[in-house]
């Protein structure tokens, strides 16, 4: 069989008309993003640097993809957590990236996934969050246990 998952899914991604956004440059510095340990609700948490889901997506994929060991190829998020401008495709290196926006989804999580694999769910600490409690809850992340 030569067809896949991961085939079809890449398909659905080119037929829903909607423009396909290219994100400004990401910021300088490293994602700040934590892995939880296994056996967590949670898989980590992240802390973007501003609001604009496109821009912070751009940092934080590769490293989740890593994670996954492939492309992230989904992101679901909250549709009021971010700013106004959200796009349902984002083009992430030689990659297209669709991604749902959710009322009901909570706003303090962001999900990834690739294909059939089980999604990543990750605590979003919000951007303008005071930089010292902010690092306190990434540290606090990387050791707690369920």
């Amino acid at each position: 069989m030569t067809s896949s998952i991961a085939d079809r899914d890449s398909a659905r991604l080119d037929d829903d008309g909607a423009p396909v956004l290219m994100p400004r440059q990401p910021p300088a510095g490293d994602v700040r993003l934590v892995w939880a340990p296994s056996g967590t609700p949670l898989s980590g948490t992240w802390w973007p640097r501003s609001r604009d889901a496109a821009t912070e997506l751009r940092s934080l994929l590769p490293q989740v993809s890593d994670r996954l060991g492939g492309p992230v190829t989904r992101v679901s998020l909250n549709i009021g957590a971010w700013n106004a401008d959200q796009p349902r495709r984002l083009q992430v290196g030689d990659r297209l990236v669709r991604l749902g926006w959710f009322h009901t989804l909570d706003s303090a999580t962001v999900t990834l996934g690739r294909s059939g694999d089980p999604r990543v769910t990750l605590h979003v600490v919000a951007p303008e969050l005071n930089p010292d409690a902010a690092r306190e809850l990434l540290r606090d992340a990387s050791r707690s246990s369920a």
